[in-house]
């Protein structure tokens, strides 16, 4: 016979760490549900723990700040979304001098977009806070760390930069990487401002993928050719 041990059978510190984490999770959800909500601007640690259900005082047994858990927040969001990109992506550029025939390059480019796009649309409303607060809180300070979850765009295109570099790397190609920011910067800023038009019903989803296919093309070609 199988004897479950009930959660009232749990020595009392376990119970009680059970319980913190249980609260901590709760935070991290009421955090994203308000970014997602109001953006930068609405964030608060009152509002964080009101949607929590504790008291704000309480908000200091689990986090030293708001900022830490933004922090916390920003590098699950950035897994979460580039965890199933990453080998597609560094694949792609492996690859890239081998998909000489555009029919490939449109099927791997297409590919790895409709990921990009799918991620996005697990939360549009997020995502438009992210893009929108980014360069108003960038402005306003230069400390990475105070920046919450509205630097997560950046970071994600840093991490970008690496995986491009990382699939040029066993591509045995030479590269700047300069090069490699200039790409990924002129490519996330499309990404972006197609997937918005997209949520505003401006153009269609396969419109928007097959423009991007294209143009990374060209972007890929011009910044990575063997010659440069």
């Amino acid at each position: 016979m199988i004897i479950k041990a009930s959660v009232s059978a749990l020595p009392p510190e376990n119970k009680r760490e059970q319980a913190k984490a249980k609260t901590r999770k709760a935070l991290l959800k009421s955090a994203l549900r308000l970014y997602s909500k109001e953006g930068a601007k609405g964030m608060s640690m009152n509002k964080v723990a009101k949607g929590a259900g504790i008291a704000q005082p309480s908000f200091y047994n689990h986090f030293a700040s708001l900022g830490a858990l933004e922090t916390e927040l920003s590098e699950q969001l950035k897994e979460s979304y580039l965890a199933p990109l990453r080998s597609s992506w560094m694949s792609m550029m492996r690859d890239f001098d081998t998909l000489n025939q555009q029919e490939t390059f449109d099927d791997r480019c297409r590919h790895c977009l409709s990921m990009i796009f799918d991620a996005a649309f697990l939360n549009i409303e997020l995502f438009q806070h992210l893009v929108e607060d980014r360069p108003r809180v960038m402005s306003s300070t230069t400390d990475p760390s105070m920046q919450g979850l509205s630097n997560l765009i950046t970071e994600i295109q840093h991490e970008w930069s690496d995986i491009f570099i990382q699939g040029l790397e066993l591509s045995g190609r030479s590269f700047q990487t300069s090069q490699v920011n200039l790409c990924v910067d002129m490519a996330a800023a499309q990404v972006h401002e197609l997937i918005l038009g997209c949520h505003q019903q401006r153009y269609s989803r396969e419109q928007a993928i097959t423009v991007l296919c294209t143009s990374f093309n060209s972007l890929f070609i011009g910044l990575f050719s063997p010659n440069n």
